[in-house]
């Protein structure tokens, strides 16, 4: 790559990142106050804070702004996939996320080696190999560069459904899927 295409590809990369890493500040702020507000030598201070109501909003403040953090991947996936790619591909991008996780887990489950060593969690419903960000990025550039390589793909009229980013959604798919197989090595 020249300079100037390594340098528009991060300068992409990282407006892409800009919306997901505001929504993890906003919570984190979130997450924070609450959880300080919840803490037993502040509520034993303030005993406004152990009415029940006031009890019930902070602990459920805390808890969804804390779900934030654990989909970080999954924003990372859609939200470069979407800001790297010519179109909208945030369907793709969460489409192509989703693939990898449920082909690693059946890689991971296949029995073929033992990968005790891995760490595995349940992500969105699915015990898979728990990648962090990394799988949420790699799956955002990933999907950025198939839509931008095939969504203007046209098939005969028969089939032409399946053309422009109807195709690239399989693309992402397949070629997901196969990452999917090769990332718990």
């Amino acid at each position: 790559m020249k300079k100037n295409k390594v340098m528009d590809f991060f300068s992409a990369l990282g407006r892409s990142l800009m919306m997901p890493i505001a929504a993890l500040a906003a919570c984190g702020i979130i997450l924070g106050v609450t959880a300080a507000l919840l803490k037993t030598q502040v509520v034993e201070a303030v005993p406004f804070l152990q009415q029940p109501v006031v009890f019930y909003i902070l602990n459920t403040l805390k808890t969804v702004s804390n779900v934030v953090f654990t989909l970080i991947p999954v924003l990372f996936a859609i939200s470069i996939s979407f800001g790297m790619a010519k179109e909208d591909t945030a369907f793709a991008g969460f489409i192509g996320y989703y693939t990898f996780l449920v082909s690693a887990s059946c890689m991971i489950n296949s029995g073929f080696m033992n990968f005790d060593s891995l760490q595995i969690s349940t992500i969105l419903g699915v015990e898979t190999l728990d990648m962090g960000a990394v799988a949420g990025i790699l799956t955002g550039v990933t999907v950025a560069a198939l839509h931008n390589k095939y969504h203007k793909v046209v098939f005969p009229v028969a089939i032409a459904f399946y053309g422009g980013k109807r195709f690239v959604a399989i693309v992402v798919i397949l070629a997901m899927a196969l990452l999917g197989q090769v990332a718990p090595f």
